[in-house]
């Protein structure tokens, strides 16, 4: 009558220990005398893999310890190719996704974060419009630049509702905050200075130099 005998393969961390333990010898007096991180080998010891460096380090690693260990470094190197590729697969690989699933709980959390982002980014608006200055743009003349007639057009644009002077004179700011108007000017330099005033007395301004030739 014959009977099947079940032979057991140690995995190569179980395999490492017992080795090592047979020899009396500590992870840590393996370290020293190898010059492997203590961590790298108990990492080996426990299967550890992801905790390991790339594979060329690995190897040079196993070569010293086998070599204190006496056993076969390409059954090793072998045996931890094998345990590595497989310890790197995902199991997520193997599941099955949950579909998205749209709930009216879930519905009503998106619609209330976009009320919330609503709201709080209208505040925000309005704070930066009580704390900010005015803002004033010219679009004529863009730069600083040198003419020779003595009358020039200035546009731009700032905001409604803001009081508006070139150099102390008015200028008339629309509904949506244009502007428009001719400036006289004299032989030689000529600053513009642009003064946006809001209600809240906050002032922004622009300066524009004009070199006026004969």
């Amino acid at each position: 009558m014959f009977r099947t005998k079940q032979i057991k393969t140690q995995i190569l961390g179980d395999k490492l220990r017992n080795a090592r333990e047979s020899l009396k010898m500590t992870l840590g007096e393996v370290s020293k005398k190898t010059k492997i991180p203590l961590g790298y080998l108990r990492s080996l010891e426990e299967g550890s893999y992801k905790e390991l460096p790339a594979d060329v380090y690995v190897g040079a690693y196993l070569r010293k310890y086998t070599e204190i260990l006496n056993l076969n470094i390409d059954e090793i190197l072998e045996q931890f190719r094998a345990e590595r590729g497989m310890a790197s697969k995902s199991p997520s690989c193997f599941t099955k996704k949950t579909p998205l699933t749209v709930t009216p709980k879930k519905i009503g959390l998106v619609l209330s974060i976009m009320v919330i982002a609503l709201i709080f980014g209208y505040f925000w608006h309005q704070l930066s419009y009580l704390i900010n200055p005015p803002g004033i743009k010219i679009s004529q003349p863009n730069s600083d630049l040198t003419i020779k007639e003595k009358a020039m057009e200035i546009s731009g644009q700032t905001e409604p509702d803001v009081y508006l002077t070139v150099n102390g004179q008015e200028l008339y700011v629309d509904k949506k905050g244009y502007f428009k108007g001719i400036v006289n000017l004299d032989s030689g330099l000529n600053i513009l200075k642009f003064e946006a005033k809001d209600r809240f007395g906050k002032i922004s301004t622009a300066i524009r130099r004009i070199m006026v030739t004969k």
